[in-house]
C-alpha cells in the first residue's frame, strides 16, 4: 500500500508537470542537441536521427535515366542511316552501280555473268527504293549467278543492313541482328552494320558487346559521328565518366540541337559534380524538347544541390505530371515536399509511389514519418508496418514503428518492435527506448490498481535502462528514464543518482532538473529539493509547476518566509496553485 501510495503522488505530480509541458512548450524542445531529439511523454522517447529525420531517397534516384528510350532509338537509327547513306554519296564505298529498273529487266539471252551484272542494277534500284526484300533478292540472284560479282556482295550487305535497321525500327532485335550479321559476312568492312549491331545489343543492355560494335564501326568510318552520342551513353552507363564525356562533347561539337545528347551531357556533369554545367545542359535540352519527364526530373536533381528546393519541387512536379507513372519522380516530390515541411502533399505524393510500387519499402516508411508528423498515428503505424514487410534490417524503422504503437498506447506491440530495433542495432539509445516503453506500460497497470505487474514492467525498464547508460555512459536520456523508474520502484538513492548524472550532462535541462528535485524530495532532502526547484524557475521564470514544487519543498522543510516569497511569484502565473501552497503554509504553522 505505501508503494501505491508513493506511485501515485509521482504520478500525480509529473502528469502536472506534463500537461503543463504538452500545453506550453513547443514540439522541439529546447535542450535537444543536433544528434537526437526527445518526444515528451511521462519517460523521454529518443529518435535515431530526429522526430523530423532525414528520409530515404528512392533507391534507383541517381542518375535518373541512362537508357535511351525507344523513340531516341530508332531515331538514333534513322540518322545512322542517313548520314551513312550521306556519306555514300560523297566517299566511295563501293563502285557506283547504274540502277535497273525492275521493267527493264531482260536477261533471257544474257550470259550468267552479264545476267550478274543486270540483277546488280536491278539491286541497286530497289535498295534506293528503300524496297529492301527486293533488294536483297536481286543482289542475292547477282552474286549466286557469278560468285566473282563483288558488286553484288558489297551491295547485298548493304542491303541486309539497311533491312536490320527497317526490322530495329519495329523491334524486331533478334532479326536485326541476323541480318547485320549476314551483312557483315559479304562485307567485314560495312560500318553501318556495326553500327546497327551496336544498336542492337544496347538494346539488350548487353553493353561491352555495343561498345565493340560502335568502336568498330567508327574506327571503319571515323565520319560516321551519329555513332558518338550512344556510344558516349554506353560509356557513361559503365561508369566511364571521361570517355563518356568526350564522345558526348565530340557529338555536340556535330550538332548541338540534339535533346538527348545535352541530356546525357547534363548527367556528366552532374556526376561530375559541376552542377551549374548539368543545368545549362539540362535546360538546353528542355529547350529542344520540353516534354522529356526525364529531364525535369533531372533538372530537379540538379536543383537540390545548388540548394533551390522550390525550383525542384516544380520540377519533380512537372516530370510527374508528364508521366503520372514516373516512379522516382512522385518519391523525389515526396522527399521534397517533406523536406519543406509541407506533409499533406508529401504524403499525397508517397501515395502515388506506393499505388504504383506497392512492395516499395522506402515509400511506405516515408509515408509513415510523413503521418506521424501529421500526427495521424493510426495511418503512421499502417505505413510502417507495410514497410517492415519489405525492410527487415532497418533499425531505425523498428524504432519509429514501436514509437507510433506507443504514441497509441499498444506498448506490448511497441515493445516487440524496439527489441526488434535492438537486435538489428545494439545501441544505448534503443535500450533507452525500451526502457521507456515498459515505464510507460508500467503506468497503465499502476494506475489500474496492478502493483504487481506494474513493479515487474517497472524491473524490465530498469534493466533495459541500466544496460543504455552501461554503453553509454553519456546518454542524458538515459539517466532521465532510469531515475523515473527508479523513483516509482522506491529506489530513491539510486534514482537521485541517475537525475544528478543527467542534469550534469545537460545542465538547462528543464524536466530534468524539476526530476532531481522530486527524488531528493522523495529521499527527504528538502535543502537539495529546494535548490532543484530555484535551478528549475531560473531556466524558465514562467514554469507554473516549477514554483508549484519549490513552494511545496520550501513548506515540506520549514521554510515558510522563503515559500510565501514563492506564492507572490506564483500567484500571477497560476492563482489556484499559489492558494495551495498557502493552505499547506497555513496548516503547517498551526501545527507548530
Amino acid at each position: 500500500m505505501n508503494y501505491m501510495k508513493q506511485w501515485q503522488r509521482s504520478f500525480v505530480t509529473r502528469f502536472l508537470v506534463f500537461t503543463f509541458l504538452l500545453s506550453n512548450l513547443p514540439t522541439r524542445a529546447q535542450d535537444i542537441p543536433p544528434s537526437e531529439e526527445l518526444s515528451l511523454g511521462s519517460s523521454v522517447f529518443i529518435f535515431r536521427g530526429s522526430t523530423k529525420s532525414v528520409q530515404k531517397k528512392y533507391i534507383a534516384r541517381e542518375p535518373a535515366r541512362t537508357t535511351r528510350t525507344k523513340t531516341q532509338r530508332i531515331a538514333s537509327t534513322r540518322k545512322l542511316r542517313s548520314q551513312y547513306n550521306t556519306l555514300a554519296k560523297v566517299v566511295t564505298r563501293r563502285k557506283r552501280i547504274t540502277p535497273v529498273a525492275e521493267e527493264n529487266l531482260d536477261i533471257s539471252r544474257a550470259t550468267p555473268k552479264e545476267a550478274s551484272i543486270v540483277l546488280t542494277g536491278a539491286g541497286q534500284y530497289s535498295l534506293e527504293k528503300a524496297d529492301f526484300d527486293k533488294s536483297i533478292n536481286f543482289y542475292r540472284g547477282a552474286s549466286n549467278l557469278d560468285e566473282k560479282n563483288q558488286d553484288a556482295k558489297l551491295g547485298l550487305s548493304d542491303a541486309l543492313a539497311s533491312k536490320g535497321d527497317d526490322l530495329l525500327k519495329n523491334e524486331k532485335t533478334d532479326e536485326a541482328e541476323k541480318s547485320y550479321q549476314e551483312a557483315l559476312k559479304f562485307n567485314d568492312k560495312n560500318s553501318s552494320a556495326y553500327a546497327g549491331l551496336g544498336e542492337v545489343y544496347d538494346t539488350l543492355n548487353q553493353n561491352q558487346k555495343a561498345i565493340a560494335s560502335y568502336e568498330k564501326a567508327l574506327e571503319l568510318d571515323k565520319d560516321l559521328t551519329e555513332v558518338y552520342t550512344p556510344l558516349g551513353i554506353l560509356y557513361y552507363r559503365q561508369g566511364e565518366i571521361a570517355k563518356a564525356d568526350d564522345f558526348l562533347t565530340k557529338a555536340l561539337a556535330v550538332s548541338k540541337g540534339d535533346a538527348e545528347t545535352q541530356y546525357f551531357l547534363g548527367l556528366i556533369r552532374y556526376k561530375q559534380t559541376r552542377y551549374q554545367d548539368a543545368l545549362a545542359a539540362f535546360d538546353q535540352s528542355l529547350k529542344l524538347d520540353a516534354s522529356s519527364a526525364e529531364t525535369h526530373y533531372s533538372l530537379g536533381e540538379t536543383y537540390e544541390k545548388l540548394k533551390r528546393p522550390n525550383d525542384a519541387t516544380l520540377e519533380f512536379k512537372k516530370a510527374s505530371e508528364l508521366n503520372p507513372k514516373y516512379v522516382e519522380a512522385w518519391f523525389a516530390l515526396g522527399s521534397a515536399y517533406y523536406e519543406q515541411g509541407n506533409y499533406k502533399d508529401a504524403a499525397a505524393a508517397y501515395k502515388e509511389v506506393t499505388k504504383l510500387q506497392n512492395t516499395n519499402g522506402e515509400a511506405h516508411a516515408n509515408l509513415g514519418d510523413t503521418y506521424r508528423l501529421l500526427n495521424q498515428l493510426g495511418d503512421a503505424e499502417g505505413e510502417y508496418r507495410l514497410a517492415t514487410y519489405f525492410i527487415k534490417d532497418d533499425a531505425e524503422l523498428f524504432s519509429k514503428f514501436g514509437y507510433v504503437l506507443g504514441a497509441q498506447k499498444k506498448w506490448e506491440g511497441s515493445i516487440d518492435a524496439l527489441k526488434k530495433a535492438n537486435l538489428l542495432s545494439p545501441d544505448a539509445i534503443d535500450y533507452t527506448n525500451v526502457g521507456w516503453a515498459y515505464y510507460n506500460w508500467a503506468q497503465i497497470d499502476l494506475k489500474a490498481n496492478r502493483p504487481v505487474e506494474g513493479k515487474a514492467k517497472l524491473q524490465l525498464g530498469k534493466e533495459s535502462l541500466q544496460k543504455a547508460v552501461s554503453l553509454n555512459p553519456n546518454l542524458a536520456p538515459a539517466f532521465l528514464n532510469l531515475g523515473i523508474t527508479l523513483t516509482d520502484l522506491g529506489e530513491f538513492q539510486g534514482s537521485s543518482e541517475a537525475l544528478k548524472r543527467a542534469v550534469a550532462l545537460r545542465k538547462d535541462w528543464l524536466f530534468a532538473t524539476n526530476e532531481l528535485g522530486l527524488a531528493y524530495r522523495k529521499l527527504n532532502d528538502y535543502d537539495n529539493a529546494v535548490k532543484q526547484f530555484q535551478k528549475v524557475v531560473e531556466i524558465d521564470k514562467r514554469f507554473v509547476i516549477g514554483y508549484y514544487n519549490l513552494g511545496e519543498a520550501q513548506v515540506s522543510g520549514g521554510y515558510y518566509n522563503d515559500a510565501r516569497k514563492t506564492v507572490e511569484k506564483l500567484k500571477p502565473l497560476n492563482r489556484a496553485f499559489a492558494n495551495a501552497i498557502e493552505i499547506m503554509i497555513l496548516k503547517a504553522t498551526k501545527k507548530k
